[in-house]
């Protein structure tokens, strides 16, 4: 097997705190919607936010931040 995927599917997944803005954001890098006050949001400990809902998704393929992978 390639030791690359077996880094990927070994690495640890990330966790996040659950939070609700209380400010607009920018937009989800993810499906690229902008993130609105009221929105339930996902914080890494990178500190990127995305929808809570998104991240979850991306995390049931992918164990990386999307905008740090090599994290």
């Amino acid at each position: 097997m390639d030791l690359h995927l077996v880094m990927c599917l070994t690495k640890p997944r990330i966790t996040y705190n659950e939070d609700v803005l209380s400010k607009d954001a920018g937009e989800c890098a993810i499906c690229l919607e902008v993130l609105q006050q009221g929105d339930t949001i996902a914080r890494l400990p990178c500190l990127c936010i995305y929808h809570k809902g998104c991240i979850d998704e991306w995390f049931e393929v992918n164990r990386s931040c999307p905008e740090h992978p090599s994290d």
